[in-house]
């Protein structure tokens, strides 16, 4: 688009996205931002337009352009809205970006490349003298941690194991942090998953006698007997279950008193709660020099340990799945035997679909409306999962 307008743009919102269930086909419609546009800079092929000029026009999607004309003209900003999907703050953010580098002695060679921006956070990739660096902000969400005062934190317990701060402002939200290698593709030996699990593992070891402390950070308590009162209102959430079918949100009526009297069962075993990443997968974990680096901690909590372990529940491999489950439980047989860890497991594969489904239904209730497309299929993803464990058993 930079190229075809002539001048340097960036997409700071969609409007809308649109699927097509029959052809498959995927509409998206952007803004995007000119740091050159002004009454007196435009070219001689432009010209400023309101929803008066356009209203006789037969323009193809004119519906999208005037609701988008009509909530400017009324200045009705939706609830919820993030900072990064309004005009002006990426010029903003940018002038910061590269007066925080230069007090580093470090210079901007490319200007900063989006690499993520949706409703619950904004990833910028700088190149810089010194090699890549990465922009983050996240959404402030009920259930989110306040990512850079718990990496700060993390960092003088697991320096190691978490990307590095190079700058921040606290006020804003915003971080600098230092290129922590490269993403672990989800094609990776079984042998470096059990690297990682291990890892991962030790983390919450390491962390179980610092649940206060945890807490102190503003992490979310959602030990097993706090899931237990947000079960059945999950299924009384049209949000959460609009796209479930009526035999499937029966079905989990039949299953709701299983899956309550499964959520007390697990304090009657010794594995201990604590830290839990939240969204632990390969995308969320980057490897250097051998050194595995864990980020994306927003979703970080206080809760079983056991909540984290989605990349085990969802191996499609029936060979592969028992290797890593149970190289992951050799590290808690300090609290119980592995026949009693493997009872465990097979409760908290039900168990993780829920706390998960928790946290999407927290998320979608404050996200703008306009952008819960984003992660509507996850409730019934993972109500999905839970019944299809039910199921087995």
């Amino acid at each position: 688009m930079s190229q075809l307008l002539g001048r340097p743009v960036i997409a700071f919102r969609y409007v809308r996205i649109h699927h097509d269930s029959h052809s498959g086909r995927k509409e998206a419609f952007f803004l995007l931002e000119s740091f050159e546009s002004s009454l007196g800079g435009l070219q001689p092929n432009e010209k400023w337009v309101g929803i008066e000029e356009i209203s006789g026009l037969k323009l193809d999607h004119y519906g999208i352009i005037q609701d988008y004309l009509l909530e400017v003209e009324k200045e009705a900003e939706p609830e919820h809205r993030q900072p990064w999907e309004r005009s002006g703050w990426y010029t903003k953010a940018a002038t910061w970006i590269g007066d925080s580098l230069r007090k580093l002695g470090i210079q901007l060679t490319e200007p900063p490349e989006q690499v993520k921006w949706w409703s619950l956070s904004c990833v910028l990739r700088l190149v810089t003298t010194h090699g890549n660096v990465y922009f983050k902000t996240n959404a402030q969400q009920p259930l989110f941690t306040q990512e850079l005062a718990f990496l700060t934190y993390m960092a003088g317990i697991f320096p190691n194991r978490v990307p590095i701060i190079m700058a921040s402002e606290p006020a804003e939200g915003w971080m600098l942090l230092a290129d922590a290698g490269d993403k672990l593709s989800r094609d990776i030996s079984v042998e470096q998953r059990i690297e990682l699990l291990r890892a991962f593992g030790e983390i919450q070891l390491g962390m179980v006698d610092r649940t206060a402390e945890l807490l102190g950070l503003g992490c979310a308590d959602r030990r097993p007997e706090r899931v237990l009162p947000l079960v059945e209102p999950l299924l009384e959430d049209k949000l959460v279950v609009s796209k479930l079918t009526p035999e499937e949100l029966g079905d989990l009526y039949g299953h709701l008193p299983v899956i309550i009297d499964m959520c007390k069962r697990i304090s009657a075993y010794a594995v201990p709660t604590t830290l839990v990443h939240g969204d632990l997968h390969m995308g969320n974990a980057a490897i250097s020099n051998g050194r595995i680096t864990f980020f994306d901690w927003t979703d970080a909590c206080l809760a079983h340990p056991f909540m984290d372990m989605i990349l085990i529940y969802q191996e499609k491999d029936l060979l592969v799945r028992p290797r890593l489950r149970d190289a992951y439980l050799e590290l808690w047989t300090g609290f119980e035997s592995m026949e009693r860890l493997q009872e465990l497991w097979s409760i908290c594969e039900i168990v993780h679909a829920i706390h998960h489904t928790i946290s999407y239904q927290s998320i979608l209730h404050h996200t703008e409306v306009r952008a819960r497309s984003e992660l509507g299929g996850a409730p019934s993803f993972h109500l999905r999962t839970a019944l299809r464990y039910l199921s087995k058993g």
